[in-house]
């Protein structure tokens, strides 16, 4: 606790009052959890004061710095530019560059959640990435003010709120964690079994256990062009039903660790897909959340879900570090070609058996089976995009707008493979070409080899 300790500058009078918004009444929770009106009790049984019935005057909360008042994020509109919100940094993206026509420069997004339980994305771009990116901190309560709204786009954006806020350098941002315990996410759980019926592209909050963590994999985006890195849960509930939920980025990285020990997790606004039954893909979560819920659900786990009892699968088997298909559902290399798999505007996933029969070593750049990423291994690179080679020997890479002195090179390479019935090309990226030479041989030190004169015959 404690006052509000300043970052930048002095906060301004806000001036005015500005009128609460009324949420959107809540939709029926099935783990207990109240929807509109006055005085429902909210994901966490507390009582919930701003629905239907709330008052025309504005509910304000005075400011232990300044004695600033403080506008909800539901109360925000576009006719009042003057307000201060206090919220919690619920997530914070990696930094991102961006370049076209009208310029270039970085940006990196958060969201706020207040205590009247309304959430709101923001985004700071060029100077303010520099000054605020390394103050916020998720979990952590700030004041800020000085930003601009602008109405929300629905296609990018899960927060309640109907706007998003843009901030710059001129930015005024506080660190207010006095009270920071009355700032807590209100969930809206569904049952997993229900998500069969719910439309791709929806969002949905589940409580779960987490039964399976995979490994950690990468591919690379037929968008973009760039690797990413994914690791897929298998995540069950009471309902009798399990489905596959796929992280990125950071989380997947670091998910063996954070999701072991099957724990009882709470995964905010997951985006619900079509795209091999019924899947997930979610970033924001709570392991081991402090609600009545989840203390349910693990007595259920305990008593009945760990027992092995089949539960019913909204997922099919897939994804690039699923296990392998039963033996009777593989494909031989004649049937994958005869069925046209892998000609649909997505990916299919298959298993099959077959020899590798050639591999294409040589390629442009360094004549090498790879290519020279980043040597920033940090964010936002972690040594994945490509860096080119300037007139001076360094290396540049755009995703960082970095130039270091090195650069580390990953393999990528193609080849074919054959069974009895027939032959098929395949790509290969850096962490299968590691697993298929048995960890013997990194891309970096076989170049190095090669570029000395000595490696050409191993090579």
């Amino acid at each position: 606790g404690g006052a509000a300790q300043p970052m930048y500058g002095n906060v301004q009078s806000s001036g005015g009052n500005n009128p609460y918004g009324r949420p959107s009444p809540a939709k029926a929770n099935p783990y207990g959890g109240g929807g509109g009106g006055a005085n429902n009790n909210n994901g966490y049984g507390q009582s919930n004061n701003n629905g239907g019935g709330a008052s025309s005057s504005p509910i304000v909360r005075m400011s232990s710095a300044t004695g600033q008042p403080i506008t909800p994020i539901s109360g925000l509109n576009m006719y009042s530019n003057r307000w201060v919100i206090r919220a919690k940094v619920t997530t914070k993206s990696g930094i991102r560059t961006w370049s076209n026509a009208k310029g270039e420069g970085s940006l990196f997004s958060v969201e706020l959640l207040d205590s009247s339980g309304t959430d709101v994305k923001c985004t700071f771009f060029k100077e303010a990435v520099d000054k605020f990116n390394p103050i916020l901190e998720e979990g952590h309560v700030y004041t800020f003010s000085g930003g601009r709204l602008k109405v929300a786009n629905m296609q990018y954006n899960t927060c309640k709120s109907q706007f998003e806020i843009t901030f710059d350098q001129n930015a005024e941002i506080h660190l207010d964690n006095s009270g920071a315990d009355e700032i807590r996410e209100v969930y809206e759980f569904v049952k997993i079994a229900e998500i069969e019926n719910t439309e791709p592209n929806g969002y949905v909050d589940i409580l779960c256990v987490v039964k399976h963590v995979g490994e950690p994999a990468s591919l690379v985006s037929k968008k973009s062009g760039k690797e990413l890195l994914k690791c897929e849960l298998m995540v069950e509930d009471d309902s009798g039903a399990e489905i596959r939920l796929t992280m990125w980025g950071d989380t997947a990285k670091t998910a063996q660790d954070k999701f072991a020990g099957n724990p009882i997790v709470a995964f905010k606004r997951a985006r619900v897909s079509d795209y091999g039954g019924r899947t997930l893909s979610g970033q924001a979560f709570s392991v081991e959340p402090n609600i009545p819920q989840a203390n349910q659900l693990k007595q259920w786990w305990a008593s009945n879900g760990n027992k092995g009892a089949p539960s019913r699968s909204l997922s099919t088997a897939m994804g690039g570090n699923r296990g392998p298909d039963p033996f009777n559902q593989w494909k031989n290399v004649s049937s994958i070609k005869s069925e046209q798999l892998g000609y649909g505007e997505k990916p299919d996933w298959l298993s099959f058996k077959a020899t590798i029969t050639f591999l294409k070593k040589e390629k442009q750049g360094d004549e090498g089976a790879w290519y020279t990423a980043c040597a920033n291994a940090g964010d936002p690179c972690k040594n994945m995009f490509k860096a080119t080679q300037t007139s001076d020997g360094h290396w540049h890479c755009d995703k960082c707008q970095q130039t270091n002195d090195t650069c580390v090179r990953r393999f990528i390479f193609s080849g074919t493979v054959a069974d009895d019935t027939c032959t098929s090309w395949v790509s290969v990226f850096n962490e299968q070409a590691e697993s298929l030479f048995k960890g013997e041989a990194k891309a970096d030190d076989l170049y190095e080899k090669v570029a000395n004169g000595d490696g050409r015959d191993l090579y």
